[in-house]
């Protein structure tokens, strides 16, 4: 009975860790396009229609400008300048946000241009079991700080401070392995018969 209530103790808690930042980013872009249809209304009311498709052109204009603000803001997040402001505040602010790291992770497999949270897919030995998850640091000693986290809440779990020889380290990306977790485990198979595909390929190029 104690297992099971702290099974659906420690689910809760991990799922309100998981909902916090996605129900914060949805309240915050809402503000955002109603703040906007507020302010691009008298531009709405030049043109002919009040609606598209039952929505109000306000909301639309607003979308748009939320978007192409959007774009800029990662345009502008490429120069020097931005990179260093974009540090500062992941810093100071969104690092503090539960789960934010390894929803960084998974917003940067889908950034052609790549990304620095240093998340990396692995399995962790522990127990004689091998579990998911992800290299967080490497320490200056060798040693690594590694996030096994636990089903289906990828944003709850323990952290170790584990040795290279106790993990395996997965070439496959972060957004695979959470939608693994989510899932209770479906498509682990898959995640290792790539990475043994990967290591095929290599071995038969270098060979």
């Amino acid at each position: 009975m104690k297992a099971l209530l702290a099974f659906v103790k420690a689910t809760f808690i991990g799922g309100l860790l998981f909902l916090v930042p996605v129900v914060a980013t949805v309240m915050i872009l809402s503000k955002a396009v109603k703040f906007g249809a507020r302010i691009l209304h008298p531009v709405a009311q030049l043109l002919p229609n009040r609606t598209v498709v039952g929505i109000a052109v306000a909301d639309i204009l607003a979308v748009i400008a939320l978007l192409a603000m959007g774009f800029a803001a990662g345009l502008f997040a490429q120069t020097v300048i931005g990179r260093r402001v974009s540090q500062h505040v992941e810093h100071l602010i969104l690092s503090k946000i539960p789960g934010y790291t390894l929803l960084k992770g998974v917003a940067e497999d889908a950034n052609p241009l790549g990304g620095k949270t240093g998340l990396k897919v692995a399995l962790a030995n522990i127990d004689d079991a091998w579990l998911l998850s992800f290299i967080v640091e490497q320490l200056e000693d060798g040693g690594l700080v590694v996030f096994v986290p636990s089903a289906p809440t990828p944003t709850a779990g323990n952290v170790y401070l584990m040795t290279e020889r106790q993990v395996r380290r997965l070439d496959v990306p972060v957004s695979a392995a959470v939608k693994c977790i989510m899932r209770l485990g479906v498509g682990v198979g898959d995640l290792v018969q790539l990475q043994r595909a990967k290591q095929q390929k290599s071995t038969h190029a270098s060979a």
